[in-house]
């Protein structure tokens, strides 16, 4: 996967955290941060530049997820029996694909795979949905806490399986959406 410039990963990290964020905000908080890190003081931050990072790190983190769903076979298609259910689907879908993940089901093991992109690391975590065993229990609730943070959700109640903290992570990100 393309890693993403500085400028376009601050202004994924805050629609992924904030998504009603507007142009105008992101250029203020990418103003602030690049004034800090990547630019020159005095080069104002234009409108047009703030949307070409948003458009062009959506880019490259959506190629990542469906070049990794390609070279790893999963079934991209809707799951839905109505005409309703589908667009519904395909409507969460997007929202969950703007936000850095793709789900896709993986015949060869009969599971659901869903596919994270992480911000920090940039790069791909891919989570097959299984019933955690102690041993995998920490890794796999560590990869639901980052996704959890980078999207700006508080801290799952540890009680919960992963399987249901998975689904109540990404009903809450499309709920911010919706």
């Amino acid at each position: 996967m393309k890693k993403l410039s500085d400028s376009e990963l601050i202004v994924i990290r805050e629609i992924f955290r904030r998504p009603s964020s507007t142009l105008n905000e992101l250029a203020e908080i990418l103003e602030n941060a690049e004034n800090r890190q990547v630019r020159k003081p005095n080069k104002a931050v234009d409108l047009r530049s703030v949307s070409k990072f948003k458009s062009v790190g959506n880019k490259k983190i959506r190629e990542g997820l469906i070049k990794l769903a390609t070279d790893f076979r999963l079934d991209l298609s809707l799951q839905a029996d109505t005409p309703e259910e589908k667009k519904e689907e395909e409507e969460v879908n997007e929202i969950l694909l703007r936000n850095g993940i793709l789900k896709g089901f993986d015949f060869r093991s009969n599971a659901m795979v869903y596919l994270f992109f992480a911000l920090k690391e940039q790069s791909i975590l891919p989570w097959q949905a299984h019933k955690c065993r102690p041993q995998c229990e920490t890794d796999c609730k560590s990869i639901l806490g980052t996704l959890r943070s980078e999207h700006g959700l508080p801290s799952p109640n540890i009680q919960l399986e992963v399987l249901d903290l998975i689904d109540i992570t990404i009903k809450e990100i499309v709920a911010r959406e919706t």
